[in-house]
């Protein structure tokens, strides 16, 4: 007998995203925690201040949403909800957890403090069954039942659109709220948090966006990470000419390769300036940096075009193209990468006699 395909562990994936880039900001991150040390492990996230203050510093606020960045525990535990709806049993059970977790630890009441994380946005007469009338925040609900005062319920898709709340609205269920949340990560973390955090956030996108197998296999997180590296090459495979000079277009990778350039040409220029001990000296040697930087910034700009357009024909004309100094003409080539249909097309504007 065949066995049940395993269902996907969601908030396995929701923690592994907030272990990417909080633990960059000393907040410990860790899924199926242990609540004592009778009971099996449960599917909680544990988001740990390991900074030494009794508040949230202000660079772990930039990733923290709202509801948990006005808390002052150390410890959060969050029950996530993905595919599920919130019901009374998910916050007794959430009551319970903490209680076990707090005693197993020697914890104060203080010290810890619960969240109902809701993917989906659950009917008004749902949240007042559940004592969460109390909005105090948007997307922020606390609890009005003297049993689970302390708890807060957090509406994904109600959260704001402020910057600080993207890593956990990303995996709210509406659209809309993920492409919000999707454009302040572009605008607002992309950067900082480099390649592994990008993969996995395209890795996911790409997840949702499947129809009819949402619960069909398992998958862990090695794979979401692998596959989000893999899918900017398939997308460069299918793009075409107009596309990629799209995307090549003030690409701010081939921007900072100029400027990178441009800034190693010029401190030559500089070191060359100060052996020769003239000012004439030192402006030639700037003047000569300069058109150095450029060159080599083009050279680099040129070569990746020719790779991500032609592929290894492109790259047979690198040997001619390094010998060309004249910047005016690196200018017409790396334009030319825009439109030109072949490798023949380039040279032939630097050898235009074949």
């Amino acid at each position: 007998m065949e066995k049940a395909p395993k269902l996907r562990r969601w908030h396995e994936f929701f923690a592994f995203l907030l272990e990417l880039t909080l633990t960059q900001k000393e907040i410990a991150v860790q899924a199926n925690v242990d609540v004592s040390s009778a009971p099996p492990e449960i599917d909680i996230v544990l988001m740990q201040n390991l900074n030494d203050k009794s508040t949230w510093t202000a660079d772990q606020l930039t990733c923290l949403p709202d509801g948990i960045r006005q808390s002052s525990s150390r410890y959060i535990l969050l029950e996530f909800k993905y595919t599920e709806s919130i019901t009374v049993e998910a916050v007794k059970t959430l009551g319970g957890y903490e209680t076990f977790f707090r005693r197993s630890r020697g914890l104060k009441a203080d010290d810890v403090q619960s969240f109902l994380v809701s993917a989906h946005q659950p009917l008004r007469e749902t949240r007042e069954t559940l004592c969460y009338t109390e909005r105090l925040q948007p997307g922020v609900y606390a609890n009005t039942s003297i049993f689970f005062a302390r708890t807060r319920l957090i509406v994904l898709s109600e959260l704001s659109d402020a910057p600080h709340n993207v890593f956990f609205k990303l995996f709210a269920h509406q659209r809309q709220a993920k492409k919000a949340a999707l454009a302040n990560f572009e605008q607002h973390h992309r950067v900082e948090f480099g390649a592994d955090v990008e993969a996995l956030i395209l890795s996911l996108l790409e997840l949702w966006a499947l129809t009819g197998v949402a619960e069909m296999r398992a998958i862990t997180k090695e794979d979401l990470l692998k596959r989000g590296r893999e899918l900017p090459q398939q997308v460069l495979a299918l793009m075409t000419d107009e596309e990629l000079a799209d995307v090549l277009r003030n690409k701010p990778f081939v921007q900072r390769l100029q400027q990178q350039s441009l800034e190693q040409g010029l401190e030559k220029g500089l070191e060359q300036g100060r052996e020769e001990g003239l000012e004439q000296g030192l402006e030639k040697g700037l003047e000569r940096g300069r058109e150095q930087g450029l060159v080599e910034g083009l050279h680099k700009a040129i070569e990746l075009g020719l790779e991500l357009k032609f592929g290894a024909a492109g790259l047979e004309l690198l040997p001619e193209i390094h010998q060309i100094t004249q910047v005016a003409l690196l200018e017409v080539l790396q334009e030319a990468l825009k439109t030109a249909l072949t490798p023949a097309a380039i040279r032939h504007l630097y050898q235009p006699q074949e």
